[in-house]
């Protein structure tokens, strides 16, 4: 299964790690990702610019399917 699928299917789980991890984001730009992958790396580019480790897609993604793998274990 996908990232992206994944995410949506344990939004609820992964909403306050997520906000643990980037800080920066509030509740209202998880809500403005419509549980998307790609608007999340959106709004955490916004968040964190200019950190290039912070905004590298693959290490978005590598975090979030680390973050998955915790949950669904």
């Amino acid at each position: 299964m996908s990232t992206p699928n994944r995410l949506e299917d344990n939004w609820e789980k992964i909403c306050p790690l997520i906000l643990q991890q980037w800080p920066k984001l509030s509740d209202s730009d998880l809500q403005w990702t419509g549980k998307q992958f790609d608007k999340l790396v959106v709004v955490i580019r916004q968040r964190y610019g200019g950190r290039v480790e912070i905004i590298q897609e693959a290490g978005i993604r590598n975090t979030l399917q680390k973050i998955l793998a915790q949950l669904e274990s």
